[in-house]
């Protein structure tokens, strides 16, 4: 049986560990929800104003063409955000940006590092709030962890809501829905945007028009930086 329910609001990465894992306790491919916790573990700094993705976007006919590639930049505020994970994240990558070396860090390139770490990491803790259920693993089966199918469709509700237009469009809706999108996950849940609609919600056409540039330029590049579920990436590089 599932605990009781968490009364506070679910971090972005724990929303998006919580919609990846299945009814039969397993994700679609381990390597793509890694990188993608990874990535919400960033849109959830970015969020609280402690990060911002820098893309590489050009202009062809008047029309910004994104290469779905970005630096990682800090912001200047050092103070604390109120989540372990979080700041010593933040540390992290303040350690990693001031190293010297020919090369910035980019998306692509963090989430190879710091996914399967990510995931662990949100994994336990919804785990040990009994968000998720642990079943261990036998010589011939694998570990499972089932979601609390509550909480796990409240949010889905929440993101059709947002889809559907019956509900505004907000910045933490937007990271989440564009790494669902990222991950496939919208297409299992029957909510798949195309390629165009995800681009044009980039460029802030429609609902996400309300929303800064800098966050949506953000969200957009971890969400295309997500591999795809057979391992192959829709980056142009890191």
């Amino acid at each position: 049986m599932f605990g009781p329910a968490p009364l506070q609001r679910l971090s972005l990465p724990e929303e998006f560990v919580l919609l990846s894992y299945g009814e039969n306790g397993r994700v679609p491919n381990s390597a793509q929800t890694a990188a993608g916790c990874a990535a919400a573990e960033l849109g959830e700094l970015a969020l609280r104003r402690r990060l911002l993705v820098r893309p590489r976007k050009t202009r062809k006919l008047g029309v910004e063409i994104y290469q779905h590639r970005g630096e990682i930049e800090l912001s200047l505020n050092t103070t604390h955000t109120g989540l372990t994970w979080a700041d010593d994240l933040l540390s992290a990558l303040r350690t990693r940006t001031a190293t010297r070396t020919p090369r910035p860090l980019t998306v692509t390139r963090w989430l190879r590092e710091r996914g399967r770490e990510a995931l662990a990491l949100h994994t336990a803790a919804l785990t040990g709030r009994g968000v998720l259920r642990h079943t261990p693993g036998t010589l011939l089966t694998r570990t499972r962890y089932h979601p609390d199918p509550v909480l796990r469709t409240a949010l889905l509700n929440g993101v059709r809501a947002v889809r559907a237009e019956q509900v505004p469009l907000d910045e933490h809706m937007l990271f989440l829905c564009d790494l669902l999108d990222g991950a496939g996950l919208t297409k299992d849940f029957g909510l798949t945007l195309t390629r165009p609609q995800r681009l044009e919600r980039a460029r802030g056409i429609g609902a996400a028009g309300a929303l800064p540039e800098t966050l949506r330029d953000t969200s957009t590049v971890l969400g295309f930086s997500l591999p795809g579920r057979e391992g192959r990436t829709i980056t142009t590089g890191d």
